[in-house]
Parts: structure tokens; C-alpha cells; sequence
């Protein structure tokens, strides 16, 4: 039976259809807990009118917009909740901060940095090959002189160990997986025990049919969030009309 106590006032014509529950129509109960959130209900108390599980109600309410005096209602009623969601904001809000900061931060010191061609190279490289939503620096790349640039720029640059690189092979079906490790090892001074586990392309899957020999190589640095920020910074310097000005121009232009 459904239940109405300690709720705000239920119109008759919500508490008559609920009490009915059992003959409507998926769409008629829809819409009734519809309406019911619309009246500021949490999910818990609808829950409590109607036999419906929460995760239902999460799908069909998740575009009732409610009013600051229900969403202040609800904010009493779950107090520690509503704590642990403010401070979750909170941590957000500080962390989106520090990001914005670092990648201020390096967008200027970008200015200091563009007349030098590896900085200039390692930038591009990331900005075509490297991921850019992450929160983590990743390249991958098939070229094993740009892999090995790429590298020699974080030493350089993000003043990156080698210990703090991990590798990842993408090959296809029938490659020698010891053998490109070790390949790849040798070129990126990544150690072996530090390459993951290799993904295998499978035949049939509809690749490209000109397999690469050594296959791709993706690098990974650990814990590279603030890094990757700095990175960001920089791509965004170069994005300005005037980012790209001291490179040298072509002989004969």
C-alpha cells in the first residue's frame, strides 16, 4: 500500500492513481512518478508511494527540473548527503582550478620556449599524435625516430625519467610480441618489464592491410596530470595567430 505520510500534499487524483499501480501502463507509471518528482519528491520517498526502484525513477525523472524550495526541502531531509556532494563540488571546483592555473601558467612560459626547434617539434608532435582528453600524457606513434623525439623532449622538457614511462604495443595477429618489445625497448630505452600487455589486431576485423612491422607503440607517463595541463598550455600558445612566428620560414619565401 502505498504510503503518504510526511510528504508535502499529494492532489487526490496522484493518490487514486497510485493506489491503482498495479493496472496502469508502463507509460502511465512513468508518467505518474513523473509527476510526482515535479512535486519534490526524492527518489526515496516516490519509491515509497509506488513500488518502483530507484534506478528506474533516475531514468525517468532525470529531466524534472526542480524548484529551489524542493531542492532546499531535499537538502534538510539528507544533510549528510548533501555535505558530501557539496564537498565532491568543492574538490572540483579546487582541482579545475589548478589545472586552469598550470595551463595559464605555461601558455606564458611558452614565450621563452619558441625559438627552440625541439621544444617547437615535440609540442606539434603531441598536438597531432598525443591524447588530448586523458588528463594524462600518451603518444602513439608508428615512427620509431619520432617516438624516440618525443621522448628526448619530455627528458628535456617535463624533466621526465625514463622510470616513469610505460609502454604499450598495438600488433597484429601473428607478430612476434617478445621480438617488437624488445625492439621497441631498445629504441625508447623504456624497459621491458615496463611495457603492459601487447593488443593483438585480429584478422578479419577490417585494418588496414599495409601491417606495420615493429607495429605502434603507445607511451604512457605515470601520474602526469599536472604535466599534461602544462602541455595543454603550450599547444594552446601555439593556436595564437603569432604562436608559430619564429619558426623558419622555407629558403626562397
Amino acid at each position: 500500500m502505498a504510503e503518504f505520510s510526511g510528504l508535502p500534499p499529494l492532489p487526490a487524483s496522484l493518490r487514486a492513481r497510485a493506489a491503482r499501480w498495479a493496472e496502469l501502463k508502463r507509460w502511465e507509471r512513468r508518467d505518474l512518478a513523473r509527476e510526482l518528482r515535479g512535486l519534490g519528491l526524492s527518489y526515496r520517498e516516490i519509491a515509497g508511494v509506488v513500488p518502483v526502484h530507484k534506478g528506474t525513477l533516475s531514468t525517468w525523472c532525470r529531466d524534472v527540473e526542480l524548484t529551489d524550495e524542493h531542492r532546499a526541502r531535499l537538502a534538510r531531509k539528507r544533510p549528510r548527503e548533501t555535505a558530501r556532494i557539496e564537498h565532491g563540488r568543492r574538490l572540483r571546483e579546487r582541482a579545475q582550478a589548478r589545472r586552469q592555473s598550470i595551463r595559464r601558467v605555461a601558455k606564458a612560459e611558452a614565450d621563452s620556449l619558441l625559438d627552440d626547434p625541439l621544444w617547437i617539434s615535440g609540442v606539434v608532435a603531441y598536438w597531432a599524435e598525443g591524447a588530448k582528453t586523458s588528463n594524462q600524457l600518451i603518444f602513439a606513434n608508428s615512427d620509431p625516430d619520432l617516438v624516440r623525439l618525443f621522448i628526448r623532449w619530455l627528458i628535456r622538457f617535463l624533466d621526465v625519467h625514463l622510470l616513469d614511462l610505460v609502454a604499450r604495443l598495438h600488433l597484429h595477429s601473428g607478430q612476434d610480441e617478445a621480438e617488437r618489445i624488445a625492439y621497441w625497448s631498445g629504441i625508447t630505452r623504456i624497459p621491458a618489464e615496463s611495457f603492459g600487455k601487447t593488443y593483438v589486431k585480429k584478422e578479419g576485423t577490417g585494418h588496414r592491410k599495409n601491417i606495420l612491422w615493429a607495429g605502434t607503440i603507445s607511451v604512457r607517463v605515470r601520474r602526469s596530470s599536472a604535466p599534461f595541463h602544462r602541455v595543454m598550455g603550450w599547444i594552446d600558445r601555439l593556436r595564437e595567430p603569432d604562436g608559430h612566428a619564429t619558426l623558419p620560414r622555407p629558403a626562397g619565401r
